[in-house]
């Protein structure tokens, strides 16, 4: 959802052009270059890479033993001018020579802190220019000109043609392999995330799981919708949310933990809203304003009693039941992508079809308290569905529609499992044990279904626990001045432990339960050409544009 399509482009230049082309997709920013068969280093290209290294050493040798020292100061940021790469390293070396030559002049003039950081920024420039220059390989043309390849964001298209549109040579659009790097798309694609700034801040969650790969659904978008909700509805409190809010705007403004920091924020949004619905505060009830716009079940207010326990727990395992099927319905689609349909059609979605169906079954099954001799028979009302929508479904008709979908859904799965995964169809002992491979493959697929949506029991039972503590917190606020200075330490107990719990099982249920039903997480991070750093910044000249190669 949130990778960026990208482009392959095509690059030609003259031996003479190469460096104004280089300068060109380094001031363009958005150009991650391609190691391709055939593709080698540039001699040229490989000379100015060690004078660019040079020029590094040099400058961190005057940092070190040349009489400035390396600390850091103010950060001020130089600005270079060059035509091109080659340009810019003989900037940067005539930079350090004329602090080589006076070295002892500059160590003790009143400018001296001005040499370090004009040192600071020619060293990491010069170490800029390295690492882009490494990472260039060129394909030999037979009139002598080069080729350079590389991926662009196809949004920045228009412009990147604009800017280098006399070297441009050809542009297709990246398409997606499958995982193990076969099938008609590009092996290596790498992957550009362009999440939204809000969305973004749960990038570091995904990434616990590995970068996306191009072309695969990108779950950070859904994953900073559900978390937040599943935090709330684990821990919805007004006080607590507001002293997260506190905590969290701590963390951005206070440390290097900013990241943290606004995820805390968002999480504590959460919490707040969810707070106020259910009417609480530090343990505290009261009358929601929002009781009118949202009118809640006893079961789901801040008051509920113990009786209510079952219910809630079924409603937990009703959200991990949506939250898993959307996983798999992802699985279909990122199979889909790559051009994988036959995974897609006989495994994939067959997935999902049996766990939509398998559930009500299971359902049906609870309802005739595990007597299976009254399953297709009894005209009791199937659980949840009587509960929570107050549908009185017989158990019969639930178990009679759902059973034909598992069982149709099962065969495909185990019929389908050779053609999935290349079995010959010659050898008749391949195809016999490929079916019971899959045989036996669905049937841990059903034991994965029960074991995963029972882990959504844990949202309905850290609510109860964190509504208990809450009630023994604001139970202890009647014994006076004493009671409230215990009060105010135990909510920070709660905060604190029980916050911790719930992020905690939150990320389980998030990155274990739901992940691992469609995610591969293989990518290769998309790395453009630089030309600006924490101490510089490159003013490229103004030049005519580009011949095209011939």
């Amino acid at each position: 959802m949130a990778v960026a399509p990208l482009t392959k482009v095509t690059l030609k230049a003259t031996k003479a052009d190469i460096g104004a082309v280089l300068a060109g997709i380094v001031r363009f920013g958005t150009f991650h270059p391609i190691r391709e068969n055939g593709m080698e280093q540039d001699i040229g290209i490989l000379l100015l890479a060690s004078k660019a290294q040079e020029v590094y050493g040099r400058a961190g040798d005057l940092l070190l033993r040349g009489g400035f020292g390396a600390k850091p100061l103010a950060k001020e940021v130089e600005r270079f001018e060059a035509r091109d790469l080659n340009d810019l390293v003989d900037s940067l070396d005539g930079y350090v020579r004329t602090v080589e030559d006076n070295a002892e002049i500059f160590a003790t003039e009143h400018d001296r802190e001005g040499v370090v950081s004009v040192l600071l920024a020619v060293q990491e420039a010069a170490l800029m220019a390295f690492e882009d220059l490494q990472r260039i390989l060129v394909l030999p043309q037979a009139d002598g000109s080069v080729a350079l390849k590389g991926y662009v964001p196809t949004r920045s298209l228009a412009t990147f043609r604009a800017a280098l549109g006399g070297a441009l040579v050809s542009e297709d659009p990246a398409k997606p392999s499958k995982p193990d790097g076969q099938g008609k798309g590009e092996p290596y694609v790498p992957s550009l995330l362009v999440n939204r700034r809000v969305v973004s801040f749960f990038e570091s969650l995904t990434l616990m799981r590995g970068l996306p790969r191009y072309g695969e659904v990108d779950p950070t978008p859904i994953l900073a919708l559900v978390f937040p909700l599943f935090f709330g509805l684990m821990f919805g409190d007004v006080g607590h949310g507001l002293a997260l809010a506190v905590f969290g705007a701590y963390l951005i403004y206070g440390t290097q933990y900013g990241s943290w920091g606004k995820q805390i924020i968002v999480l504590s949004l959460s919490t707040t809203l969810v707070g106020l619905v259910r009417g609480v505060a530090f343990g505290l009830t009261f009358t929601s304003p929002l009781a009118s716009l949202f009118p809640l079940p006893p079961v789901f207010s801040a008051s509920f009693t113990l009786s209510y326990v079952p219910l809630l727990l079924e409603v937990a395992v009703v959200v991990g039941t949506f939250h898993l099927a959307s996983g798999y319905v992802i699985a279909f689609v990122n199979d889909e992508r790559v051009g994988d349909h036959r995974r897609a059609f006989l495994n994939r979605l067959p997935t999902a079809v049996l766990y939509t169906f398998v559930v009500p079954l299971g359902f049906a099954v609870a309802g005739t308290g595990l007597a299976l001799g009254t399953l297709f028979t009894s005209d009791s009302p199937t659980p949840v569905f009587d509960q929570l929508l107050g549908l009185q479904v017989p158990v019969s008709l639930t178990a009679r529609a759902s059973l034909p979908f598992v069982l149709c859904a099962s065969l495909v799965m185990v019929l389908g499992y050779p053609a999935v995964e290349g079995v010959s169809l010659r050898s008749l002992r391949k195809v016999a044990l490929g079916l019971g491979a899959g045989a036996l493959d669905t049937l841990v697929k059903l034991f994965e279904f029960f074991t995963n949506t029972l882990s959504y029991i844990r949202l309905g039972v850290l609510l109860i626990t964190t509504t208990l503590l809450e009630t023994l917190t604001a139970d202890v606020l009647a014994a006076g001045l004493a009671g409230v200075a215990i009060g105010a330490f135990l909510n920070v107990c709660v905060i604190g432990l029980e916050g911790l719990v719930v992020y905690i099982q939150d990320m389980r249920l998030q990155l274990y339960e739901w992940f691992s039903s469609f995610y591969n997480g293989g990518g290769v991070p998309f790395v453009p050409l630089v030309s600006r750093g924490a101490h510089f910044t490159i003013e490229w000249a103004a030049r005519p544009g580009l011949r095209a190669a011939p």
